[in-house]
């Protein structure tokens, strides 16, 4: 009702109505396409989740994978540790990876330092971004912010390498974690 009025008022004081809505007219005609225009063109668009990636599909890690291979490497900023790194299969421990065929895993290491184990966890979604890059959305993780890994399946191998810092690790049992980068090699059981 409001606008009715203004929109009376407006017109009869100054008599613009009859170039008022031809303008007007014309931008209700096109404000549909421009708006269309203007979200599709967003640079917040988010990101596509794919199945498929260059090399393989996320369903063909489906499975249970045994770790042969899991090494923290300091990579943080800074003096290095010593030591800088820390091999925990090498130390006696373990890592299962159970990945379901819609890409929801669960990860459980066991981690053996000075005879004592550790249990270590982690679960989230795999997936591929853009289809090119490999990517994990760890249920921990703020939504929408998943870590990138270079990864590899070779037959019944499969590898993921952090090379940035992805998770932390007192390599000299200081009580202080330092910034770590991963390499997990699996082997499907």
């Amino acid at each position: 009702m409001l606008r009715l009025f203004v929109y009376e008022f407006s017109f009869k004081s100054y008599d613009l109505k009859p170039k008022v809505m031809k303008a007007l007219s014309k931008l209700f005609l096109f404000a549909p396409f421009f708006a269309l225009l203007l979200f599709s063109c967003s640079s917040d668009d988010p990101e596509t989740k794919s199945d498929c990636g260059p090399n393989y599909c996320i369903s063909e890690l489906q499975g249970t994978w045994e770790a042969t291979e899991y090494t923290l490497t300091f990579c943080g900023t800074g003096n290095p540790p010593n030591p800088s790194s820390f091999e925990a299969i090498a130390a006696g421990g373990s890592a299962t990876l159970v990945i379901q065929s819609n890409g929801r895993f669960s990860l459980n290491a066991m981690i053996m330092i000075d005879g004592q184990t550790f249990q270590e966890t982690a679960s989230g979604t795999i997936y591929f971004e853009d289809g090119k890059f490999f990517a994990i959305q760890f249920d921990d993780d703020e939504p929408n912010d998943p870590t990138y890994f270079g990864d590899t399946l070779n037959g019944n191998t499969f590898s993921i390498v952090g090379g940035t810092p992805v998770a932390e690790w007192d390599f000299d049992m200081d009580e202080i974690d330092e910034e770590a980068c991963v390499a997990l090699t699996f082997v499907k059981v």
